[in-house]
């Protein structure tokens, strides 16, 4: 586990020339696209480090099957999502806008922000894919609503099966065949023995509750995916399928079967980590093989990642490498993911790619490929996947991310930390500090300068939050003292 990828770490960045959090600007020009509106599959999975993806060269943690999405594409070793947090993540990706820049600016606590949810204003993927001829699903953890307005069938979703809070049990833990591991955060406290709430697993427009207790939740995320697959793919329609699922976040649960193949990890919290990200790149290879046994691989864009990075409160984050841990903080960690993109039929297998990218490039990706005479929504802020790609030009893409009081941005080598609440600023050269714990900002006044003039921008353009902070505190990540925003 105590290994740290120094070939990636130093690797050269090449940075695209739009900023993640301004308006959108038209990226290099994509090579020529398929004639046929692509099928779409995004898969995104919760709370999934950095380094615990083998397609970055770690070795901690196997996972052959989103491997192939990198062999047959791109493996971004820059990927972002749009915050630290669950829900504002996915209001992000799904929107392909700065949540903050319409209120959903912090998470939601799942029995305290009642009323909390995507704003109708905002249309999310498959409410843009729709009208295109689309047909779509989402399966698994939703987190962005729990009321009617919200709910993923008044979202552009046909189908839904899944959850709408942020976290729920996997299986009951009495299942035979099943192991719960408790952590340090939750050692000494009894597993959860039932779902409750927004946790309850429902299906379809009815809201219609699943008895599947004693089934793990990962697979049937995965069945219910592929039967979708294998259904829309027989019709005449393409198909936008999302699969979220919400392994490997805690609790963990994983089948023992799953558990077996990693005794050599002796810490057990650790280890059934491992072991539940292990059954998911099992699912995520279920799915990759029903698209080619339906012979529709080639003309599906798959795209995989994480909403935000590990939570290091719970003891099973990897430790060993700087963007091991993060999750509510604003730290390389927290918003750095694993991130990959592939359509064989548009684009060569590229192999690992430094440039940045960002969640919010995804919905004008797929809406390039489904309608590429079709002019791109002013409001979207992301770029081409395929683009980028490509793109070898010169670092110049500026990113900046913010739940206040806590900010960043980082362009090129530079990433500048902001917290107004601790009256701090600080910046870091990332090729130098991978791990951000030395503040160069007195010997680089001119770049830290121009970075808080965009953390500074942003922050002035944002409306106010539709639902309050909830609290900060101080944490310490692998020796470095930072701030929790949730």
């Amino acid at each position: 586990m105590k290994r740290v990828l120094t070939a990636l770490l130093l690797g050269t960045a090449a940075l695209l020339c739009a900023p993640a959090s301004s308006a959108r600007v038209a990226p290099p020009s994509a090579p020529a696209r398929a004639a046929q509106a692509p099928n779409v599959v995004v898969i995104l999975v919760d709370d999934l480090g950095w380094p615990d993806v083998s397609a970055y060269g770690g070795k901690d943690v196997s996972t052959p099957n989103i491997d192939r999405i990198a062999a047959s594409g791109a493996a971004f070793s820059n990927g972002y999502v749009a915050a630290s947090v669950c829900a504002v993540s996915r209001a992000g990706l799904l929107t392909g806008r700065m949540p903050m820049r319409f209120g959903f600016t912090y998470n939601i606590n799942d029995e305290g922000d009642e009323g909390a949810g995507l704003p109708t204003s905002e249309k999310t993927i498959a409410e843009r894919l729709k009208p295109l001829g689309y047909h779509t699903g989402a399966f698994g953890k939703w987190h962005v609503g729990a009321q009617d307005r919200f709910y993923p069938t008044n979202r552009g979703f046909d189908e839904f099966f899944g959850f709408l809070a942020g976290e729920t049990v996997y299986v009951d833990p009495k299942t035979p065949g099943i192991v719960t591991t408790p952590t340090k955060a939750d050692a000494g406290k009894p597993p959860f023995e039932t779902r409750r709430g927004n946790g309850v697993v429902i299906e379809g427009p009815e809201r219609r509750k699943v008895d599947n207790f004693n089934r793990y939740l990962t697979t049937e995320i995965t069945d219910h995916a592929v039967d979708f697959i294998d259904r829309a793919s027989r019709g005449k329609q393409p198909f936008f399928s999302y699969v979220a699922y919400n392994a490997p976040h805690w609790p963990l649960q994983v089948p023992q079967e799953w558990y077996d193949r990693f005794a050599h990890i002796k810490d057990p919290v650790r280890r059934t980590y491992v072991a539940m990200i292990a059954a998911m790149d099992a699912g995520v290879g279920r799915i990759l093989d029903k698209l080619e046994e339906r012979g529709i691989r080639d003309n599906t864009m798959v795209v995989f990642l994480s909403d935000n990075g590990c939570p290091v409160q719970f003891g099973f984050c990897n430790d060993a490498h700087p963007w091991g841990a993060g999750k509510f903080t604003y730290l390389e960690g927290g918003v750095r993911v694993p991130f990959l993109f592939s359509w064989p039929r548009a684009m060569k297998p590229q192999g690992i790619v430094d440039t940045p990218v960002s969640s919010l490039d995804v919905l004008p990706t797929i809406l390039h490929a489904a309608a590429p005479k079709q002019a791109m929504p002013r409001e979207l802020e992301g770029q081409d996947l395929i683009a980028s790609a490509h793109y070898k030009g010169p670092d110049s893409r500026l990113l900046v991310w913010g739940q206040a009081p806590v900010f960043a941005a980082r362009q090129g080598q530079w990433r500048l930390w902001r917290s107004d609440d601790w009256h701090q600023t600080k910046l870091h050269n990332l090729a130098q500090d991978p791990w951000e714990k030395t503040d160069v900002s007195g010997d680089h006044k001119a770049e830290a300068e121009k970075l808080n003039r965009a953390v500074e921008g942003f922050a002035k353009s944002l409306p106010a939050p539709l639902w309050k902070l909830h609290f900060t505190r101080k944490v310490m990540i692998d020796g470095r003292e930072t701030e929790w925003v949730y």
